[in-house]
């Protein structure tokens, strides 16, 4: 992607770029307040046991200062996701998981706000985590549309993985999902790749500083 094209991003990508250095540091924020409260028992009940279980896989949560951000972009369907950067939560399968949670979305929505919760789920890469236990009746999957882990394909797509929580590839389904640490995967399968680097203004706001192609 030349430079002049960058210039010709549609004006709802172009925001999410310039806001998206904002709402990760929003978003660290709130998983900070999401660890202390599974870590003092706040979360009750078979939701507290699973948040105790996969927050004990996840990386330890941080934001660098220099905060940078890349994005796939693809140019035929104008759809932008985030692939990576330097804070830990835009890196981890497993983080983008507990975005996409549903059982966690009142806590995302009031933490994040729900502006903020819903435009950062358009833009982080939709990620399950694979578990074992039965989905309850008449509920389905989100996202997926399926009753059962077992009903789900076993997606071997380019833009489908099956990672462990140390971000290996997992190949065998049925080992994933017995295994309770293996995250199922999306990606944007995109033309181009975006970098874009963010700092604090004289007022302490973060602000984009650059965007660019990947060579």
């Amino acid at each position: 992607m030349k430079p002049d094209l960058i210039a010709q991003l549609p004006r709802t990508q172009r925001e999410a770029v310039e806001s998206a250095g904002y709402r990760i540091v929003r978003w660290v924020a709130a998983r900070e307040v999401l660890q202390a409260r599974v870590s003092k028992g706040r979360i009750a009940g078979l939701l507290g046991e699973f948040m105790t279980h996969w927050l004990s896989l996840a990386p330890a949560v941080e934001a660098d200062s220099e905060l940078w951000l890349s994005f796939d972009y693809a140019l035929d369907q104008a759809k932008l996701k985030l692939a990576g950067g330097s804070a830990t939560l835009a890196q981890s399968p497993l983080e983008q998981a507990l975005l996409h949670l549903p059982a966690l979305r009142p806590f995302w929505s009031q933490e994040l706000r729900l502006q903020h919760f819903e435009a950062l789920r358009n833009l982080v890469p939709q990620a399950w985590l694979l578990d074992s236990a039965e989905v309850p009746p008449g509920a389905v999957i989100q996202g997926l549309g399926k009753v059962s882990w077992e009903r789900v394909p076993q997606l071997r797509e380019q833009e489908w993985e099956i990672l462990d929580s140390r971000g290996r590839v997992l190949t065998d389904w049925p080992s994933a999902l017995a295994s309770n640490d293996s995250i199922l995967t999306s990606r944007l399968v995109s033309n181009v790749v975006l970098n874009a680097s963010y700092g604090r203004n004289d007022k302490d706001q973060v602000v984009l500083r650059s965007l660019e192609a990947a060579p």
